[in-house]
């Protein structure tokens, strides 16, 4: 649907005080760069269909309910913004019904619209945005509004516009056929990490380092896949992820470290240092006792990051000590 801009917004306003003051006559025609509003044509259903007993007479027909809707069920939607996006038309409403997200709209066309199916879509995406504004979704409350267009033509011709989106869509060739709103999607859970380790897709590998939570479950996925990608034309890549996946997990300048390993094409190496850093910190542990040790290891690298010339913030971020606590290093 065209989209207008502020200047369309203040005529569209004016038009609405002059037919408030009654300055301006209902059928009086109204351009915004091509579009009318108040065609003259539209008048009579604008008049049957705002009467709810109209509209729920032609709702009953058209979807063939059993038990038939009340006029009681439904309610006129109305609201600014719905208004001015069915502005084409006099003739266009929106009902909804009362106890649901559940809405009917009521579309007059006179001339045959092959653009009806993207129309329609776009109506249907502003009426759920609208009726969804300011709602929190979670996991017991996040199904959203049905819309159900209607489209009354009273045309010469035979309508023969595709009355679904994904009828006149472009399909790739050889891809299956996806249905509007329909979505991929790669579940990491839905894979064992084996599965994820021996898939060819390099991104699988990156999923599953993600994955993992212990550092020597990391230590060990990390030694083989630099082994098989050691000749790939993925170890910028690799040095990137590690760099990411690992940061939190080992010390900051261990990252830099075995960034600068793969760098030098060293991969061996890359091991032997996480595995030096993870027998170090466990021997600090057994010596010193687990809660001393975790804090002696963290003030030795508060300490080499000061000699590093890291400033205090970064330092305070990484190890989590106070600035006082560093200064006193």
């Amino acid at each position: 649907m065209k989209q207008f801009n502020y200047q369309d917004y203040l005529r569209y306003q004016e038009l609405k005080k002059r037919e408030v003051t009654g300055v301006a006559e209902e059928s009086t025609p109204y351009k915004l760069e091509g579009m009318q509003v108040n065609k003259p044509h539209d008048k009579i259903f604008k008049l049957v269909l705002a009467e709810k007993k109209q509209a729920i007479e032609l709702i009953n027909k058209v979807l063939n309910l059993s038990p038939k809707l009340t006029e009681e069920e439904i309610e006129r939607y109305s609201t600014e913004h719905i208004d001015y996006l069915l502005r084409e038309s006099a003739s266009d409403f929106v009902y909804k019904m009362k106890q649901m997200d559940i809405f009917f709209l009521l579309e007059h066309q006179s001339t045959i619209d092959y653009n009806m199916p993207k129309r329609i879509l776009e109506y249907e995406v502003e009426i759920i945005k609208e009726a969804v504004k300011g709602r929190k979704f979670t996991k017991n409350n996040h199904r959203l509004p049905t819309v159900i267009p209607i489209v009354i033509y009273t045309g010469s011709q035979k309508w023969e516009v595709e009355k679904y989106i994904q009828e006149c869509q472009v399909l790739l060739q050889g891809a299956q056929k996806i249905k509007l709103g329909e979505y991929y999607v790669i579940d990491v859970n839905d894979y064992s990490n084996e599965e994820l380790e021996n898939d060819e897709l390099f991104l699988s590998k990156v999923l599953l380092l993600e994955k993992l939570k212990r550092e020597e479950e990391i230590i060990q996925v990390l030694d083989r896949i630099i082994h098989t990608e050691k000749n790939s034309n993925n170890q910028e890549i690799l040095k990137r992820v590690i760099a990411f996946v690992l940061r939190g997990k080992i010390a900051e300048e261990n990252i830099e470290k075995l960034v600068k390993k793969l760098e030098k094409e060293e991969p061996d190496m890359v091991i032997e240092v996480l595995q030096k850093e993870n027998e170090r910190q466990r021997k600090i542990g057994i010596r010193e006792g687990v809660k001393q040790g975790i804090k002696q290891a963290t003030l030795n690298i508060a300490q080499k990051m000061l000699q590093l010339g890291i400033n205090l913030g970064e330092i305070e971020k990484v190890t989590g000590l106070t600035k006082e606590e560093i200064k006193k290093l």
